[in-house]
């Protein structure tokens, strides 16, 4: 019940004021680059530390 309501208003305000729909948007790709960098950054950091033979091999990329 409750997140049809919030989908319903907010069908609305995006109806309204189109610029939330942007930012969402814009949200969702800075949060999708950030998830990416942060990723990246684990994959270095493991290959770094990693004295497996099977990890290296994995991340050798």
């Amino acid at each position: 019940m409750f997140t049809g309501l919030a989908f319903v208003i907010l069908g609305l305000l995006i109806l309204f004021y189109p610029q939330i729909l942007i930012a969402m948007i814009a949200g969702l790709f800075i949060l999708f680059g950030l998830g990416m960098m942060a990723a990246a950054w684990q994959f270095r950091r493991l290959r770094r530390e990693s004295s497996s033979r099977f990890i290296n091999w994995i991340v050798r990329f």
